[in-house]
């Protein structure tokens, strides 16, 4: 699901009014003359009452309004841009310049919330925010969505060409005769795709990825995509994580083999071909032998923590760093391991309302990791709840020396459930994974 696939020329908005209704009934208006049978009085009554609800604000500059309809047969997608401005209920206090609405339907709550967080790490991608506020057209913004804003990478030399060719063309005849069920790219560091050889439909094409928004036109047709949100990584967490996201979606499993095409990231070099046999590399580190290694986490929920985790490394709280926990998977035994050290500020709200896949949610979660505890977050995203504390009964003594109370914490609780947690640490902003009571990957912080 991506923005491009629901927008269309018509639904591009050059808005005029400043204010935050005005704005809204702009595109209102753009969605229902595109779509007839839409009730006009109807959609912007569900729109403002959402925007009652919590703001769509998402970051600077950028608001993603929506609302679910009943009856709506397939989302539709309209995007607003001001360049003087809309006065929104920002968290910056800012106004915003580019609002995407987003309509769908009553009954698909999934594809909604899946639909929301593509859309902002697209909207996100600065290199498509700066170029959209500066189109001259409605149909320059939407060749501009169509391609993911994507800025062209330094031109490479025929060797460097060369060489990319090469370790491609290699790696196909590898994975033919290894019979690997799949090649993993590396995408991150490619320049043009002319070199890519063909690869034959017995094996599959896995697109690795930071930013799966990034993965639009050609590039999208290739395979299926796995997103490792974390940058800065060594080529082994690289892979670990790789494999970790690829065989908790099903896309290979343990008893396959798989060829890695790696490089440095915005290189334009593929320069690292690896043959991997999963059911050798999982255990280094994953300590369980699950055909499921998530648990009842879904991979996207993973992805989304990961991320949340590495900005509130970059960026802490009001100019000081900040560490948290999130305990996920396996709800109802880590809630029973579990006491409230506050009034839980998730309590009572509805499950669509407190999806941490849910972007407009993003700005609270970061907030409420102030709050000394874990958050609990179900293994389908939806977050149970905040400051909790975790009182664990069997000590652990698998972990490395000089961690802390949140690590001990969240080596203790996976050690008797099933769930995942993923640890930032406040001292020296490492992200920490924890499965099966130990720590299995330990992220070093990002570079600001």
């Amino acid at each position: 699901m991506n923005l491009a696939e629901y927008l269309s020329p018509q639904r591009i908005v050059f808005l005029r009014n400043r204010s935050k209704a005005g704005a809204l009934r702009e595109m209102v208006d753009a969605v229902c003359r595109s779509t007839p049978e839409l009730k006009r009085d109807k959609v912007l009554q569900a729109v403002l009452e959402r925007e009652r609800t919590v703001s769509s604000w998402i970051g600077p500059g950028i608001a993603l309004p929506h609302a679910r309809l009943p009856g709506l047969g397939t989302f539709l997608v309209a995007l607003g841009r001001s360049r003087a401005g809309i006065r929104f209920d920002s968290g910056d206090g800012q106004p915003v310049h580019l609002l995407v609405l987003i309509l769908g339907n009553a009954q698909d709550v999934d594809g909604h919330i899946m639909l929301l967080a593509d859309v902002a790490r697209t909207v996100r991608a600065s290199s498509l925010v700066e170029r959209v506020l500066t189109a001259r057209s409605a149909a320059e913004i939407y060749r501009l969505v169509l391609s993911g804003g994507e800025i062209e990478r330094e031109r490479i030399t025929p060797a460097v060409f060369a060489q990319s060719r090469l370790v491609c063309e290699h790696a196909v005849a590898l994975a033919q005769e290894v019979r690997a069920k799949a090649i993993m790219l590396h995408v991150d560091a490619m320049g043009p795709l002319d070199f890519l050889p063909y690869i034959p439909d017995t094996i599959q094409t896995i697109l690795v990825t930071r930013d799966r928004a990034a993965i639009s036109g050609k590039l999208a047709s290739l395979g299926a995509v796995v997103q490792v949100p974390f940058p800065g990584l060594n080529r082994t967490t690289q892979v670990a994580l790789s494999l970790l996201f690829g065989l908790s979606q099903g896309l290979f499993g343990k008893k396959d083999r798989v060829v890695g095409i790696f490089g440095v990231p915005e290189s334009g070099i593929l320069d690292t071909l690896m043959v991997i046999d999963v059911d050798r590399e999982v255990p280094t580190f994953l300590p369980t032998q699950s055909d499921t290694p998530l648990g009842d986490v879904e991979p996207q929920v993973l992805e989304r923590v990961l991320q949340i985790a590495t900005d509130l490394a970059r960026e802490g709280r009001e100019g000081r760093s900040v560490g948290s926990t999130f305990v996920l998977g396996d709800s109802e035994r880590v809630q029973a391991l579990s006491q409230q050290l506050v009034i839980n500020p998730f309590r009572g709200y509805r499950d669509e309302e407190r999806s941490i896949l849910d972007p407009s949610l993003e700005e609270t979660i970061k907030e409420f990791s102030t709050i000394d505890g874990a958050f609990i977050v179900r293994g389908d995203g939806v977050v149970l709840s905040a400051g909790a504390y975790l009182r664990t009964e069997k000590p652990v003594d698998s972990l490395p020396s000089g961690l802390g109370a949140r690590h001990t914490a969240a080596g203790a609780v996976t050690g008797q459930t099933d769930a995942l947690a993923v640890v930032l640490s406040q001292s020296t902003g490492r992200v920490s994974m924890f499965k099966g009571g130990r720590m299995i990957l330990s992220l070093e912080p990002p570079k600001q």
